[in-house]
């Protein structure tokens, strides 16, 4: 009930206002804001502020695994982007027809695009955070700390209680740095994070995994899903209504339909309206579809789609028990977070058993009503947070929010630690030599980390029974 409740939200379907059959997009009632991996965070996020204190308990300690802010496309992404616009843009005001209207728009988007330039900045910072993902990351930050003031204020603080460390990129070590800023201002701690390290198997652990790399990255298996969904009858149907509806000359190809949601996505996550001209080339389901694209790209690069992906993410998970831990012990940190990749998030969850449809993922079908929908899972600056709380009667709760609302994992009011141990101890032995086992000849065990994620999703169920009040 509760998982549902977060992974759907409030539907809100755009109706644009229509003049001689001409779809507005900037009278559009409400706008799109499911962008899949380049959704941005307020769009979907809850507010940890939001959510009771667990009665008589104060939470002592927090655990955060966090995917850094709104970044720039990367240099691929750039240079196709770049190209496509400087192709199509005059083209799509000259064929407007203000008396006619050849094209499907209205006079407001052309006008938009007249105005619109290309950001050039983007071809010398590919991949970097931007000054809005900067402002992502230090408002968690600055929630957090609004909601949980004591994990900064007892007595006897110093630097060393908090530790940050994020992954060797730009935009993960900046967005570090905006959230120590939230902790920092106003105060003089002087909180620094750690200094990355360049081989990193707690946050990158996919980057020293040799048969990740071949039999998934490298693999068949994701390159035949993704060229199976640009020929789906869904996906050439996009392409068809927006070469229409911009009234080019020539048919869009299936890369540069993707490209121009490219262009529509990264450019309004930047636009103080969230608005951009080139969403105006899409209705409402045609950015639906475009949509599952990335679910089904993550879905097996980095989720259930093979089973190796739920072992990559054991480590981290292992970190956080063990964190917790100390922090039980009064050995630990007030504030632990580390930041990431998208691709950990997908891991993470896949090793939890979380976000799981009772049927495959796959190219060729949509699922509507799946529960497996990067926009609410890996929007920027998605996280994990965990809190320790210690409660007056000596006993310890543990509760555990997913991009700032309640989990099943850990609800609000809260997992005992017997029941907290119960399903994060069985990380505890993670490594990483089931990497290597390819590399030396000898065979993996097929089946092993399937059988692991079921083994966690038949406890979680079990859990769920005992501590959810539905």
């Amino acid at each position: 009930m509760l998982l549902r409740t977060v992974l759907v939200g409030v539907l809100c379907v755009c109706v644009g206002v229509s003049t001689k059959d001409r779809s507005c997009y900037w009278r559009a009632e409400c706008q799109e804001t499911l962008f899949a991996t380049r959704t941005p965070y307020d769009a979907v996020r809850g507010d940890i502020r939001d959510w009771p204190l667990l009665a008589g308990c104060e939470a002592i300690s927090m655990w955060a695994l966090v995917r850094h802010g709104n970044r720039n496309p990367g240099d691929k992404e750039t240079i196709n982007m770049r190209e496509l616009q400087a192709r199509i843009k005059d083209e799509i005001i000259e064929h407007f027809d203000y008396e006619m209207g050849s094209s499907q728009l209205c006079a407001q988007d052309i006008e938009n695009f007249r105005k619109w330039k290309w950001n050039a900045t983007m071809e010398t910072s590919q991949k970097y955070l931007t000054g809005i993902g900067y402002e992502e990351i230090y408002q968690l930050g600055s929630r957090i700390l609004q909601k949980y003031p004591q994990l900064l204020d007892f007595p006897n603080f110093s630097q060393f209680d908090v530790y940050v460390r994020p992954t060797y990129k730009q935009r993960t070590v900046t967005s570090a740095m905006a959230f120590l800023q939230a902790f920092n201002e106003g105060k003089e701690l002087n909180l620094t994070a750690d200094v990355p390290r360049e081989q990193d198997d707690v946050l990158r652990p996919y980057d020293n995994c040799p048969q990740y790399k071949d039999e998934v990255k490298n693999g068949q298996l994701l390159s035949d899903q993704l060229e199976a969904f640009f020929k789906t009858t869904e996906y050439l149907q996009v392409q068809k209504s927006v070469t229409e509806r911009l009234a080019l000359s020539q048919t869009l190809s299936v890369e540069e339909i993707f490209t121009l949601y490219e262009l529509c996505r990264f450019y309004r996550t930047w636009s103080p309206d969230l608005k951009s001209p080139w969403c105006a080339a899409f209705s409402s389901s045609d950015l639906l579809v475009l949509e599952y694209r990335d679910d089904v790209r993550h879905y097996y690069k980095n989720a259930y789609g093979f089973p190796i992906n739920a072992k990559l993410g054991y480590p981290v998970l292992k970190n956080l028990y063990e964190s917790l831990e100390l922090a039980k012990r009064g050995e630990g940190k007030s504030i632990v977070a580390y930041f990431a990749h998208d691709t950990l998030l997908g891991m993470v969850y896949s090793a939890l058993g979380l976000y799981k449809d009772g049927e495959t993922i796959t190219a060729q079908h949509r699922n509507p009503y799946r529960t497996w929908r990067t926009s609410h899972l890996a929007p920027f600056s998605a996280n994990i947070m965990a809190y320790l709380n210690r409660c007056n009667d000596g006993s310890y709760k543990v509760q555990i929010f997913n991009n700032e609302k309640p989990t099943i994992l850990c609800p609000l009011e809260g997992c005992t630690w017997d029941q907290f141990a119960s399903i994060f101890q069985a990380f505890t032995d993670a490594n990483l030599d089931f990497c290597k086992l390819k590399e030396l000849g000898i065979p993996n065990v097929p089946g092993s980390a399937a059988e692991f994620t079921s083994l966690t999703g038949l406890l979680f169920l079990t859990l769920s029974i005992i501590i959810l009040r539905i």
